[in-house]
């Protein structure tokens, strides 16, 4: 009943529709799936539009949510336009993608929440990025090419200098279609750029695809999509899409997303459509609604496996790898093996001493890997490749 309810009040708050249901409203389970999804501020703001419940205590609870995230919101926009406005002075071009400018499609745009604001830059000015940040009082997280984070009390940055870290399996180059994200830009203030209309639909598709391809992607990252399709479908030009998701090798997977988007939100894609598989769409929305919001609940042995070369030989090439993993693997943050993969030993012993800490995680991700049922891995992959990844 939980995932029937959660997406009518998803549904009412994309059509600006009163929300059905046929049984009362189940607010404690409602409240625990909002909170596992990062959407307490939607349900809390449904419940304010509609009145969901008749519980003051509740309602008060939901309140607190809803303003709380109204000022913490303002405040990180405020706070990342000052900074913007420092990466100008110093001459430093940078184009904010996802949530800062996602959050304008929404109804009250400080309910859209994200836990950083991600920033591309040229990689000609990582340094002088690198600088300004620590001069300005920020704390680095990660450091590794091509993504950067810094961290100052609730701010938390992603500075990238591509927008994709990765690839999907034997698809099209992920890493090397977005390395041309500066030919999208376009003048928003000073220095800073927004990302074209169609350009920034197919990287927020194609982010969507990357978390679930590597473990999960929670219900906002759908919502950030029907969002997009009501509100700006007059400025997208769904034939250039289609042939970018065609290139790209995610048709299948597009297809299946925009079903989804229709069948949970009410939202029209523009173009022709596949019949839905909706036995496969009701398995994405529990699948979805079954971890958090990246997926970092789920065990991971499952799907480590499946994405793996060869699933029924892989476990122990697997274990080996998080042990020993490959230059190719491990080059773009330890940037010395770059050309020189004769270090690699070298790298291996750096790891190790850099992630004392995690060694007990690291084992247990081992363990969970020699233990998992090989039939779990192919009904996983089953799924997957149902849904086109």
């Amino acid at each position: 009943m939980i995932e029937k309810q959660f997406t009518a009040l998803l549904r009412s708050f994309v059509q600006d529709t009163a929300p059905k249901t046929e049984e009362p409203w189940n607010m404690a389970e409602l409240q625990r799936a909002a909170a596992q999804q990062n959407m307490l501020p939607v349900l809390a703001y449904e419940n304010k539009r509609w009145r969901l419940s008749t519980d003051s205590e509740v309602c008060r609870r939901l309140d607190g949510f809803l303003y709380g995230a109204i000022v913490g919101n303002l405040n990180r926009r405020v706070d990342f336009e000052t900074l913007s406005k420092e990466f100008t002075v110093r001459g430093i071009a940078h184009m904010p993608v996802k949530g800062y400018y996602l959050r304008k499609l929404y109804p009250v745009p400080e309910l859209r929440t994200f836990g950083d604001i991600d920033m591309l830059i040229h990689r000609e000015d990582r340094q002088k990025v690198h600088e300004l940040m620590l001069s300005l009082g920020y704390s680095v997280k990660q450091n590794w090419e091509p993504t950067y984070s810094y961290i100052k009390g609730a701010e938390y940055y992603e500075i990238h200098t591509n927008l994709m870290d990765g690839n999907l399996d034997n698809r099209a180059d992920l890493k090397a279609y977005f390395d041309a994200a500066w030919r999208y830009a376009e003048p928003d203030d000073g220095l800073r750029y927004r990302p074209a209309s169609d350009f920034h639909f197919i990287y927020t598709v194609c982010h969507l695809a990357k978390h679930l391809y590597g473990g999960g992607a929670g219900l906002r990252m759908y919502l950030d999509i029907a969002l997009y399709m009501k509100n700006e479908s007059a400025r997208l030009n769904m034939e250039t899409i289609e042939r970018e998701m065609a290139a790209l090798q995610l048709t299948g997977f597009f297809h299946t997303l925009m079903n989804a988007c229709s069948a949970w939100f009410g939202t029209e894609c523009g173009c022709s459509l596949p019949p839905p598989d909706e036995a496969a769409i009701k398995k994405l929305l529990c699948y979805t609604l079954d971890s958090d919001l990246f997926g970092h609940s789920r065990d991971h042995a499952v799907i480590e496996l499946r994405n793996s070369e060869s699933k029924k030989a892989a476990k122990g090439k697997l274990i080996r790898n998080m042990l020993f993993p490959p230059a190719g693997q491990i080059e773009s943050r330890y940037t010395f093996l770059q050309g020189r993969h004769w270090l690699l030993p070298l790298a291996w012993i750096v790891r190790a001493v850099s992630n004392l800490r995690l060694i007990p995680n690291k084992l247990h991700s081992m363990k969970s890997v020699a233990e998992t049922d090989i039939d779990r891995v192919e009904t996983y992959d089953g799924f997957m490749r149902r849904i086109g990844l």
